[in-house]
């Protein structure tokens, strides 16, 4: 654990305690610190918009009148980061409004504003969401909700704030055709149940029906009524709330899992152990959020787009998770072939290679660490380099066992061989994809240039 998680490990600590105890105050300044060194995060920011309206008594206006001058001051400063697109700036301005009126509508939608464009996409949906609710009926506000719910994947969601938007103004027809295209983009939906329009929904009512009744089960019919009856029986237990949300987790209910992995990480005083379990989850959803955006990606532009981004915010939040992982598990060569293959991704060579030359002294990698090596020489233009690592994984490669990685290296190890004149080796290497996928890339243009040039 870094000096960063150290201190914001200690920060939680502290503000649960001052939280149970009612010290508000504290609370908020231990909670606020959380914030500021974790801004992605959207526990912290929950736990701390919590704080500050109990702090308030809940009044809905916060410091009222006192604070207004306080406020003008502070909307000035939020404009010109906006001005500046100081994102960070405005993210740290808008906060400090929030301590004197959390309810306040337009710093809400500032928060959500700089999270968006620093792609802490948890905290936009929270923040906009927190905004939306301090003003059903500001239709700006509804609309940017809904366009991030969509791009998020959460069709469901987004097709009800468009409806909350068609009452607002029912002579608008953009509503309609939004929430008729979303529709038609809806997979799963998230409660409920009562308009299921497929097989697959009406066997997920059926199963959400059956959890319902497990409630009443005996002890023994249930697993997921046995361990809820234990939460109530011990709720300080974390290993109860930990069970339960591995159960939830197995039957993909990942907001469920997600609630009650964060009551563990609370009553465990931020250990890192839970941290990383709700981190996993957090990355379950993000892959089934981006799993739906696929599913969608041949009907339309839109829906394309909107999986390449979920796509691209999931290998930023892996990389990060991970990184931070390493760091605690510098011994991990599974870790740092993960790491390495999502800087591949982000085209980040030299920021791979090295993780990937640890990650073959593992025999179990090897063969996979040197064929992504030998791919990051060659984008790199070290041509003997990529030749060498291409050659030894090669040796060791299986067709059927992984077909993805084999033909992928061949193919490079093809091109190596192009490259330096060996126009024999290379035509054996195309040779060996063509057996398995005659249509693989330009395998076939590439092979037949080959053997004319060589006739």
């Amino acid at each position: 654990m870094d000096a960063k998680d150290k201190l914001c490990a200690e920060c939680w600590r502290k503000g649960t305690e001052a939280m149970q105890k009612q010290n508000w105050d504290y609370a908020i300044q231990m909670f606020g610190t959380c914030v500021s060194l974790k801004p992605h995060l959207v526990t912290y920011r929950q736990t701390l918009r919590g704080c500050q309206r109990s702090k308030y008594d809940n009044n809905g206006s916060g410091a009222g009148t006192f604070a207004k001058a306080k406020l003008m001051g502070i909307r000035g400063r939020i404009k010109k980061a906006r001005g500046k697109e100081e994102w960070q700036e405005l993210d740290k301005a808008a906060e400090e409004g929030l301590a004197l009126n959390p309810w306040d509508t337009g710093l809400n939608s500032d928060v959500g504003e700089a999270a968006l464009k620093r792609e802490f996409m948890e905290v936009a949906e929270f923040a906009y969401k927190t905004a939306l609710e301090a003003d059903m009926k500001s239709k700006p506000l509804a609309i940017q909700y809904a366009e991030l719910l969509e791009r998020i994947g959460k069709y469901t969601d987004a097709v009800k704030v468009w409806a909350v938007i068609k009452k607002l103004d029912p002579e608008d027809m953009t509503p309609d055709r939004k929430m008729t295209q979303l529709q038609a983009k809806e997979t799963t939906t998230r409660g409920g149940f009562e308009d299921a329009g497929s097989t697959q929904d009406v066997r997920k009512k059926g199963d959400a029906a059956a959890a319902r009744q497990g409630e009443a089960a005996a002890p023994g019919e249930s697993e997921e009524a046995d361990l809820k009856h234990a939460i109530r029986r011990e709720p300080e237990k974390i290993e109860h709330y930990q069970k339960l949300a591995a159960y939830y987790r197995r039957r993909k209910q990942l907001d469920d899992a997600l609630k009650l992995l964060n009551k563990a990480l609370e009553l465990s005083g931020n250990d890192v152990a839970y941290r990383e379990q709700v981190e996993d989850v957090e990355l379950d959803m993000l892959r089934q959020n981006r799993d739906t955006a696929r599913e969608l990606a041949s009907s339309d532009d839109t829906a394309r787009k909107n999986w390449e981004e979920l796509e691209k915010e999931l290998v930023k939040r892996e990389l990060e998770v991970y990184l931070r992982r390493e760091q605690r598990y510098p011994q991990d060569m599974r870790l740092k072939m993960d790491i390495a293959t999502r800087f591949m991704q982000f085209q980040k060579w030299g920021e791979a290679i090295p993780r990937l030359q640890k990650a073959a002294q593992d025999v179990r990698l090897e063969a996979q660490a040197r064929a992504h090596m030998g791919t990051c020489f060659l984008k790199e233009g070290k041509t003997s380099l990529a030749k060498g690592q291409l050659e030894r994984a090669v040796a060791t490669l299986n067709s059927e066992r992984d077909p993805k990685l084999f033909k992928s290296t061949y193919y490079n190890l093809g091109r190596v061989y192009e490259q330096l004149g060996e126009v024999e080796n290379a035509e054996k290497c195309y040779g060996e994809i063509l057996v398995i996928d005659y249509e693989y890339k330009d395998v076939k243009d590439r092979l037949e240039k080959l053997q004319g040039g060589a006739a």
